[in-house]
């Protein structure tokens, strides 16, 4: 019963865990990585609102547990997606505010680091609102926290694009060549060939074409070692520009067509309508058709994305509206939750108690039908046995004889409630209790007994099967005047049934002690037991376990 208790409470817990998590435990399917990743690499709409809805949601939560470390991550996050949306001011906004959450921060290696990247990212920002002067600001900022070589050449590209926009290409120049002495420590080949792209590309302008040859052919030797087809398109793309100002439009237009086989490759539309206009303007109109249809199609989709984003951010708040909404449904979830855990709690004291009190009244119920037997049927007899001592007419053997009858009543009542040796076999004591019943009067055919495989049993279902099985053989003896009783024992599947029948006199059932008990013993064991019985058509009984 104490296992069955803790069994009961086990469920409820696990009941209120199971309700509590389905309704107001959701766990996060993606990580920070996962989404960062989907912003550097996504070009799909719905990918980066799902990304912005994510870093939003883990703002709030760390605003909520001041992990001011943790804002500062999300709104850069949040800022990278602006950014890539096409929505500058806020992207500028986000990415400021984050800087000033920083400001206010204690210094470190990793906060160093995050700082640098708001820097360039800002400068970016900058860059594309043509706001030259402050983009350049923030690119130095970045380089003066910048400790690697490969870094450093990132800021030295991303600052000579900007002087480039502004015409200012000695400038820019003075800067390449910077860069191009840092190569001893920096190894990135990308980075070196973009370097070495963008020098050449500044010295065609200042009309130093020999050494603008030397570095767009050096970038493009670089590349080739990478085998990256995207990074080829601009080499392709800056020597066919080279040759054309050279009026040699036999590899201008060689190189053109390499740079428009890369775009096809990398199934870049910008990259093809680049192309495409190259080639056209070197006289080749083999690709004029195609030119306006991608044309077309790249304003369309320019329109219906630019669309997407305007969107996005109302999107997002109808996001969060929603989610407003499901954390008071999980509330209500949990509430209703934590009153079946209170009412189950309440209900499996009750039903302890309950049991208690019918566990009381069964041994006592049990107390009485003994007492009751010891004083009908010894109690009675020793009284008429002390009347007949009385009476000296009767013979000494006559009370020998009634002493002898007391004595059998006795030790048939010790029997019906004396212990059962579970070590011994379990089909003998079975067998010998059933043959204890035979007599010349008697008859008790078993049949079956051997089939059930009784070492399997739990004690406690044996315990029962041989209550049951000894109270109706004393019905049996008591009431029936049978001369033929059959038992007939089965297994079917995983159940064990037990068939009884006698040819007595029968009865009228109702439940009195005796059936009432069998009925107590098969309950405790899940099992059932079913009576048949008329007047003069014997007794039926079917046991299931």
């Amino acid at each position: 019963m104490k296992f069955l208790k803790k069994s009961f409470l086990f469920f409820l817990f696990c009941m209120f865990l199971f309700v509590c998590k389905k309704g107001f435990s959701q766990h996060k399917r993606d990580s920070t990585l996962y989404y960062a990743n989907k912003i550097s690499q996504s070009q799909s709409t719905d990918a980066l609102k799902k990304a912005y809805q994510f870093f939003q949601k883990d703002m709030t939560a760390s605003l909520k547990m001041d992990r001011k470390d943790r804002v500062v991550s999300d709104l850069l996050y949040i800022s990278r997606i602006e950014f890539k949306t096409g929505f500058y001011n806020d992207s500028e906004t986000s990415s400021v505010k984050a800087l000033s959450i920083l400001n206010k921060l204690e210094e470190s290696d990793y906060n160093k680091d995050v700082r640098k990247v708001l820097y360039n990212h800002l400068g970016k920002i900058y860059k594309e609102k043509k706001m030259y002067p402050e983009a350049i600001k923030m690119y130095n900022e970045a380089l003066v926290l910048t400790e690697k070589s490969k870094d450093s050449l990132v800021i030295y590209n991303n600052i000579s694009n900007i002087l480039k926009n502004q015409k200012q290409f000695k400038a820019a120049e003075k800067l390449l060549l910077q860069a191009v002495n840092m190569f001893d420590q920096a190894k990135d080949t990308m980075e070196r060939a973009r370097v070495l792209d963008n020098l050449g590309l500044i010295q065609l302008k200042l009309g130093k074409k020999e050494e603008s040859l030397s570095y767009l052919k050096k970038a493009l030797a670089l590349k080739e070692q990478t085998r990256s087809n995207s990074s080829l398109y601009v080499s392709y793309k800056n020597l066919a520009l080279f040759y054309s100002s050279e009026k040699d439009s036999i590899k201008a237009r060689n190189y053109a067509l390499k740079a428009y086989d890369v775009a096809n490759t990398v199934n870049s539309i910008s990259y093809k309508l680049d192309a495409g206009k190259r080639l056209i303007e070197l006289g080749d109109y083999s690709v004029a058709k195609e030119f306006v249809y991608l044309n077309d199609s790249l304003n369309t989709a320019t329109k219906l994305s630019e669309n997407k984003y305007a969107l996005l951010k109302y999107d997002v708040s109808i996001s969060e509206l929603k989610s407003q909404k499901e954390k008071t449904k999980k509330q209500q979830y949990q509430f209703i939750a934590f009153i079946i855990f209170l009412l189950g709690t309440f209900l499996f004291f009750v039903l302890k108690s309950r049991h208690k009190k019918e566990k009381v009244l069964q041994v006592y119920n049990t107390e009485t039908r003994i007492s009751k037997k010891v004083h009908d049927e010894v109690a009675n007899d020793v009284y008429q046995v002390m009347t007949k001592l009385q009476n000296k007419n009767y013979l000494n053997e006559d009370v020998l004889d009634d002493l002898e009858d007391i004595y059998t009543k006795t030790r048939d009542i010790s029997k019906e409630s004396s212990a059962i040796f579970m070590e011994h076999d379990f089909e003998d004591g079975i067998t010998d209790l059933l043959l204890s019943y035979n007599s010349n009067a008697v008859n008790v055919i078993t049949k079956g007994i051997t089939t059930i495989d009784w070492q399997s049993l739990p004690e406690i279902k044996k315990i029962a099967i041989y209550r049951v099985l000894q109270e109706l053989m004393t019905n049996m003896k008591k009431h029936s005047k049978a001369n033929i009783v059959v038992l007939v024992f089965n297994k079917e599947n995983k159940k064990i049934s037990i068939n009884y029948k006698d040819n007595g006199v029968g009865c009228t059932l109702k439940k009195y002690n005796g059936l009432q008990n069998t009925e107590n013993r098969i309950e405790t064991i899940n099992g059932t037991i079913t009576f048949d019985s008329s007047i003069n058509n014997g007794f039926k009984a079917n046991l299931i376990i």
